[in-house]
């Protein structure tokens, strides 16, 4: 890897190609285990009741995989912009993203036709914001419900690629600082006004810019890293009890201790990266997309189904559906994105 003086993180010198595909396997790793903690979050606080109310007060392991979700976002992004043109980046992003989500949504939408009978808050201005994955920008409500944070990373994707243009790909970590200060005046403007603010979009916003500080950690030698993990380890928290939950769904114990967690998770899986990664969780990294897309449709197909049982077929039809997505519509997907942008040269 290229030295600070190289302007663009990213270039991959002699045993590049190595440390590439070791970092590849380590965020695979990282995002197995993230879908995982999504997935299981939600069905167990669904099906019991006492543990629902344990990780009310203390952790959401849903919280920790998004946050370790936007970490690899911040992690993976300079290094695919690194090797492309812009509009080879928007075909590769177009294709990974979007005709996954758009089927995932139909049937979602189909399923709570028939389950409940319509789609509450269906209105055509959000559905249209849904469908163009935008929805999570103005707070508009999200249909499928974990898609939410697909349009914060739509914006960090825009953030990015506008650097690029600039050729300012490898100082736009330091835009984690306005995230992180903006995450934290709006903390501040919740505790004098008494109202919600949208606090979670520039928190994980941070977050990207901490993963994007880490990949500078190994491509340049750069140490911002230190600085922004060391104050989102302190301003985050400090935030969360400065602010207002106004529905009782984030009590600032457990928005800091997720938090914190999921940049446990994934810096444990950093500090392995040097290290191959079982098969399964390369497996269920694979698949991770649709398997965070898809699991909320299948606990309604089996929402009359109660306990242990839920989970126990809940959890083998996310990975059988989740498998047969990614195998007959992500990955041709993204091999189309592979030809469009090889029309693109750099």
């Amino acid at each position: 890897m290229g030295r600070a003086s190289v302007p663009e993180s990213g270039r991959v010198g002699a045993a590049g190609v190595v440390d590439r595909a070791k970092r590849i396997t380590f965020l695979e790793g990282v995002r197995g285990v993230a879908a995982a903690a999504v997935v299981l979050q939600h069905l167990l606080a669904e099906q019991f009741p006492g543990y629902r109310d344990w990780t009310h007060d203390y952790i959401d392991f849903g919280r920790v995989g998004v946050v370790a979700f936007f970490l690899v976002s911040g992690y993976v992004i300079p290094l695919s912009l690194a090797g492309q043109t812009l509009p080879g980046f928007a075909a590769r992003r177009f294709f990974r993203l979007y005709p996954v989500y758009w089927l995932a949504f139909l049937v979602f939408v189909v399923v709570e036709l028939v389950v409940r009978g319509g789609l509450e808050g269906a209105t055509l201005p959000v559905v249209v914001l849904n469908i163009l994955m935008l929805h999570g920008l103005i707070g508009a409500a999200s249909l499928l419900p974990p898609a939410w944070t697909l349009s914060i990373e739509l914006l960090y994707y825009v953030q990015s690629a506008a650097a690029k243009s600039r050729r300012l790909l490898d100082m736009s970590v330091h835009i984690g600082w306005f995230w992180l200060g903006f995450y934290f005046l709006l903390c501040v403007g919740e505790r004098i006004t008494g109202k919600d603010f949208p606090t979670t979009l520039p928190m994980l916003l941070f977050v990207a810019s901490l993963g994007h500080a880490i990949h500078l950690r190994d491509a340049s030698g750069r140490k911002a890293w230190i600085a922004l993990l060391t104050a989102g380890a302190i301003a985050v928290p400090v935030g969360a009890y400065l602010g207002v939950d106004g529905d009782g769904e984030w009590p600032p114990f457990t928005y800091s201790l997720s938090y914190l967690a999921g940049l446990a998770l994934f810096l444990a899986f950093y500090t392995l990266r040097d290290r191959g990664m079982a098969r399964p969780l390369i497996f269920l990294g694979a698949i991770s997309y649709a398997v965070y897309l898809m699991h909320p449709i299948l606990m309604e197909v089996f929402h009359d189904i109660h306990g242990w049982v839920n989970v126990g077929i809940n959890t083998v039809a996310v990975l059988l559906v989740a498998y047969l997505m990614h195998r007959f519509v992500e990955k041709p997907s993204i091999d189309v994105g592979r030809r469009v942008s090889s029309r693109f040269k750099k």
